[in-house]
């Protein structure tokens, strides 16, 4: 968790040796201030949450992208009783609330699955993907693999252009292909949206999308939070 309460004040930790109590399960946390990565909080029972991921600077660079009230939402399946924290919640509580899970490490099928299927039962949701080298080479193959020039289509005014993913293991792009929720990527900076299969089916005129073909629109960091956001 990078934020608690304290005294009233929902925060990052400031100092070592501080004490809290996580708002979602009243476990005991205690302040964790490493020196290569961002401080956060630590359940001393091990996280209420098994969703729950290490997180860094990138996940901390996007939270900070929105208000504090929206960052690590605890949601509460009503009949089953099962909660998860999600990453962003904007909108809460309103017609248009949208869940934004920022996915940095490697996430199997299933987990991803299930996921989906919590938030989006009371929810828009979007996933926020990091494309990087840390332990794959999927951004290398994600870089290669952009090309604009070809196969566009333009929809509500949107501009799409159809892909070929060129790495050696079609596994990344096919997984995030079959999501339910709404996808984008997050490569060196840039934003990408993955258009689903409805959408695929628009752009090739009715046929799905060979495997390790893929669609992408290209956004600007202000498009994708106000997408987020739902902004008319």
């Amino acid at each position: 968790m990078l934020y608690a309460w304290i005294d009233g004040v929902k925060r990052p930790p400031l100092a070592k040796g501080e004490h809290t109590t996580c708002p979602d399960c009243g476990g005991a946390l205690t302040s964790v201030i490493p020196v290569e990565n961002v401080p956060h909080w630590r359940h001393k029972a091990g996280d209420c949450d098994p969703w729950s991921e290490s997180e860094g600077q990138w996940h901390l660079g996007w939270k900070d992208q929105f208000d504090l009230r929206c960052r690590e939402i605890n949601l509460i399946d009503s009949m089953t009783g099962e909660h998860h924290r999600a990453d962003v919640l904007c909108g809460a509580s309103t017609a248009r609330a949208t869940v934004l899970e920022l996915q940095h490490s490697s996430i199997s099928e299933e987990e991803r699955a299930a996921r989906e299927a919590f938030y989006k039962k009371a929810h828009r949701m979007f996933w926020l993907v990091h494309v990087h080298n840390e332990s794959t080479f999927a951004g290398y193959s994600f870089g290669f693999s952009l090309d604009f020039s070809k196969r566009i289509q333009v929809i509500e005014g949107q501009t799409y252009a159809i892909m070929r993913w060129m790495g050696r293991s079609k596994q990344f792009i096919e997984k995030w292909k079959r999501a339910s929720a709404h996808v984008f990527f997050d490569w060196q900076g840039h934003i990408f949206f993955l258009a689903g299969d409805a959408l695929a089916r628009r752009l090739t005129g009715g046929t799905p999308l060979q495997k390790g073909e893929f669609a992408l629109c290209a956004l600007t960091r202000e498009q994708f939070i106000r997408a987020v956001h739902w902004a008319d």
